[in-house]
Parts: structure tokens; C-alpha cells; sequence
């Protein structure tokens, strides 16, 4: 009987060694993981994607008046036709935020076509039809008439002239 608890103590202290081993070959990773992290991102760098909210984002065609929230901007579009369709692509970096950018298209009826391509966290490029109507920022309110004349918080907006 003592022969058989020297072999359990044994095989008790291999175990235990053994967990050990684990335990700490786990904390070590754990730790390794962690400090690559910091360093892939960096003391100095903003890990903050440069793009605009997209939280809340909806593109819709109500009997001919079409509404969006994109970009935490807003529009209001009177359009002949029906449906609404959206694409988009999002590229974001947390090592350098400069390399982070974001598109939004989207159609709305048969001729309302609106691009927004993200310069900042709170501005973006407006292209309408294919034409640059210049620079919004986050909060500002689009309305597009039946002329399809544009207004940006009320005043009215030209597209900029081609290069």
C-alpha cells in the first residue's frame, strides 16, 4: 500500500507539473499576443477609422419621394420611378486611419444616382449624376427637386466645374 501512494504522489506531481507548464505557456502567449497588438498599432498612431457613422444608414422610395440617412447625412429626393438600391465599400485600417476610406452609392428611382466617398470621420465628397457637387459634412441636410436642383442646409449648390 505505501508502494501505491508513492506512485499516485509521483504521478500527482507530474501532473501538476504539467499544468503548470500550461498555465504558464498560456499566460506567456497571451501575453506575446497582447504586445504585438500594442505595437502593430502603435504608441503615436490614431486607430480610429477616418469614416463617417454608419450607424442608422437607410436608403427608401415612398410613392416617389425618396428619403436616405447616409453617412449621418441627410437627403430628401422627389424622383420619377420606383425601388432604391445602395452599394458600398468600407476599407479600414487600425494601424494607420489616413488609409482607411468608404464609399456609398446609391440609386434612387430611375435617374437619381448619389455617390459619398469618405474624406474624414465627419466629411465625404458628394457626387450626384456623376457630377462632384463639392464637400458635406456629418448633420448636413440634401434636398433634390423635381429639376433636380440641389440644396445642402437650404442653399442653394452647383456641381463644380470639370477639371
Amino acid at each position: 500500500m505505501g508502494q501505491a501512494n508513492y506512485e499516485f504522489a509521483d504521478e500527482l506531481t507530474t501532473n501538476l507539473q504539467e499544468l503548470h507548464w500550461r498555465v504558464t505557456m498560456k499566460q506567456m502567449l497571451q501575453a506575446l499576443l497582447w504586445c504585438l497588438l500594442v505595437a502593430s498599432v502603435g504608441c503615436n498612431r490614431s486607430s480610429t477609422p477616418a469614416i463617417p457613422p454608419t450607424a442608422g444608414d437607410f436608403v427608401m422610395n415612398n410613392f416617389g419621394v425618396g428619403t436616405a440617412q447616409v453617412f449621418g447625412i441627410d437627403f430628401r429626393v422627389n424622383v420619377a420611378g420606383s425601388g432604391a438600391s445602395t452599394e458600398w465599400a468600407i476599407n479600414i485600417s487600425f494601424t494607420d486611419a489616413t488609409k482607411s476610406s468608404a464609399r456609398k452609392r446609391f440609386t434612387i428611382g430611375d435617374d437619381i444616382v448619389i455617390q459619398l466617398d469618405s474624406i474624414s470621420e465627419s466629411e465625404v465628397k458628394f457626387i450626384f449624376n456623376d457630377q462632384n457637387f463639392d464637400n458635406l459634412n456629418v448633420g448636413d441636410h440634401v434636398v433634390i427637386d423635381d429639376e433636380q436642383n440641389v440644396e445642402v442646409n437650404g442653399e442653394s449648390r452647383l456641381p463644380k466645374p470639370a477639371n
